[in-house]
């Protein structure tokens, strides 16, 4: 599912909410894949809520940084659509 495009002046970005699943302790963890719009190769994988990068190819470290940091402020509007994604799926 696709979260947001996130336009730039160096390039697109698609940023999409790709599962979300519950650990064995019982804590809700999203996985999140960004990848530019002209660069498919291009992409880095996310885990929320520890915002950890598990899987990068093609960006920059400041690229990652600037991306962790886009994730931590839009944290909040990710979960949300996530879950509404998983109710809307479960009710279907």
């Amino acid at each position: 599912m696709q979260y947001c495009k996130l336009y730039r002046e160096d390039g697109n970005l698609y940023i999409h909410i790709m599962s979300m699943y519950e650990d064995r302790d019982g804590g809700d963890h999203i996985e999140v894949r960004i990848e530019k719009e002209n660069d498919l190769d291009t992409f880095a994988k996310f885990v929320l809520p520890a915002n950890y990068c598990t899987n990068s190819y093609g960006f920059k470290e400041t690229e990652l940084a600037a991306l962790k940091k886009f994730l931590l402020n839009n944290a909040v509007g990710i979960w949300d659509m996530a879950r509404g994604y998983i109710r809307a799926e479960s009710d279907g």
